[in-house]
């Protein structure tokens, strides 16, 4: 009996299954139409609800994806603004180190002396500051005992050690320093020495020649170790020496011995 009514139920089904199938084959307007309608009816709803998720998922995609270019665009403007940050500040540097060369080369007294221009590349560290190492030596022609200056022809010192790419310095405050020197107002002669390698001081002047302040120091030419009229600086505080035999005064140089960057080394003097 639970058989019999099992196998109704199913022939049932597979007849009502089979008639939507021809249904849907035939597609007689009068019947499908009223049934699209009403699921149309039914559907709407649910579609419209599904068309508005499927927009707001697709403007946040969107939305995610442009955050996402705009991270990239972000960190692709960082890196060119601080290539272009290095890069001004090396055109900057060298802007600066041409026109720091253009102005020594220019004011170089190149009319009286054969001059070789030089970079000072750094100090030696064994003298405290008191020697500079410029960027030529034996290759050039560079020997010991030759003035350097800087500018028109202020003289900063002479070279004491020639190596084969670089030379060093020994600046007039050194402890071991001596120029024969004069003043170019009164005339009065001395010798300029380094000051226990704190400054440059003006020594030995005797009593009877007149020595004041403000009054500019040059070399004499004497002992033929420098040409005669290189600047070495302006005179303050002249006073007599301990012992009352001499005058002497302190010398304020034009330049920062620390700040130099481009030097001459006078080879010779011109005739």
């Amino acid at each position: 009996m639970k058989r019999t009514f099992f196998q109704t139920k199913l022939s049932r089904a597979l007849i009502a299954i089979a008639m939507l199938f021809v249904l849907a084959w035939w597609n007689p307007g009068f019947i499908m139409r009223p049934i699209a309608s009403a699921a149309q009816v039914v559907a709407f709803p649910f579609e419209r609800a599904f068309s508005f998720l499927l927009f707001e998922v697709r403007d946040v995609l969107g939305f995610v994806g442009s955050i996402g270019e705009l991270k990239t665009e972000n960190e692709r403007l960082i890196r060119e603004h601080r290539d272009l940050l290095s890069d001004q500040a090396a055109l900057h540097d060298i802007r600066s180190e041409n026109e720091s060369l253009r102005k020594e080369l220019g004011l170089a007294p190149r009319a009286q002396y054969d001059l070789i221009s030089a970079e000072v590349i750094g100090e030696d560290v064994l003298a405290q500051g008191k020697a500079l190492i410029i960027n030529q030596g034996s290759g050039s022609d560079i020997s010991v005992g030759m003035p350097v200056v800087v500018g028109k022809g202020i003289l900063i010192g002479r070279i004491d050690a020639v190596f084969v790419g670089s030379a060093r310095v020994r600046l007039l405050s050194h402890p071991d320093s001596l120029v024969a020197a004069m003043t170019t107002e009164g005339e009065a002669k001395g010798a300029v020495r380094g000051e226990h390698g704190l400054g440059v001081l003006f020594d030995m002047v005797p009593r009877t020649d007149v020595l004041e302040r403000g009054h500019s120091v040059v070399t004499s030419g004497l002992g033929g170790d420098f040409p005669r009229g290189l600047l070495i600086g302006t005179l303050q505080d002249p006073r007599y020496t301990t012992d009352k035999l001499f005058q002497q005064a302190s010398v304020v140089a034009p330049v920062k011995y620390g700040d130099i960057r481009f030097v001459s080394v006078i080879v010779a003097e011109k005739l």
